[in-house]
């Protein structure tokens, strides 16, 4: 499998090439075009066996992943049945794409709303980010994604990558993805009065060693600034 990420950073679109029986994950609604050598199959955003009690399980976290971590219920599996296929995705939103391999024991973990697609060898794991991430207005759950092969992640605006080795604070809304032996927590920017006044918000403050990747732009602010443009 071998993947190319083309306009970047405004809008950014991978292009995937398959050989005979590779898969490629992605989020449903991402696929702007492909060869006719792919079978596409949809199944529940989850995971699952062939068992009934395996279909329920699936069922159950493409659910939780849809109302509370804000993913799309369903995802779409690209199988080519012949060498030399190729797949473009690309997300919802314009900005940038950018390609993590996994492998070796590496562990990402992704913004729901930010993964776009993986390969059929990398776990994709929802975790739970805390009571307090539903303040966040961000979703209250994170993708942690391990195994091996490639990892798309997607952002809006460009994506930044920030290599930290101490403390860093991110404004929630800006948040891609984040990898290492860094802890987290959700917190005020100073006190009550700044946090209600300032425009910030509520921000994550990460400790230790890792990479954050980040959005130079924020979903919530872009609301913000067209609800009052709407007719009455």
């Amino acid at each position: 499998m071998q993947v190319r990420v083309e306009s970047r950073p405004s809008y950014g679109m991978a292009v995937v090439s398959l050989d005979a029986r590779e898969t490629i994950v992605a989020e449903s609604g991402s696929m702007v075009a492909m060869s006719d050598g792919l079978r596409v199959t949809t199944e529940f955003n989850g995971t699952g066996g062939g068992g009934l009690f395996d279909w329920i399980g699936a069922v159950f976290v493409a659910l939780v992943r849809k109302f509370l971590a804000g993913e799309t219920l369903f995802v779409n599996h690209f199988r080519a049945i012949s060498e030399g296929q190729e797949v473009m995705l690309a997300p919802a939103m314009v900005g940038d794409v950018e390609q993590v391999e996994l492998g070796n024991g590496r562990k990402v973990t992704v913004q729901a709303t930010s993964f776009l697609a993986s390969g059929s060898r990398v776990v994709v794991d929802l975790i739970w980010g805390g009571f307090q991430m539903l303040l966040s207005k961000e979703g209250a759950f994170f993708m942690r994604c391990s195994g091996e092969g490639p990892l798309l992640i997607n952002a809006y605006g460009a994506i930044e990558k920030v290599v930290v080795d101490g403390s860093y604070v991110v404004d929630t809304g800006h948040l891609v993805a984040f990898e290492g032996s860094m802890t987290h927590r959700l917190k005020r920017v100073g006190n009550w009065k700044s946090t209600l006044l300032s425009g910030e918000g509520l921000v994550m403050e990460f400790k230790g060693q890792g990479t954050i990747w980040l959005q130079t732009r924020n979903m919530n602010a872009l609301v913000g600034w067209i609800r009052p443009q709407l007719p009455k």
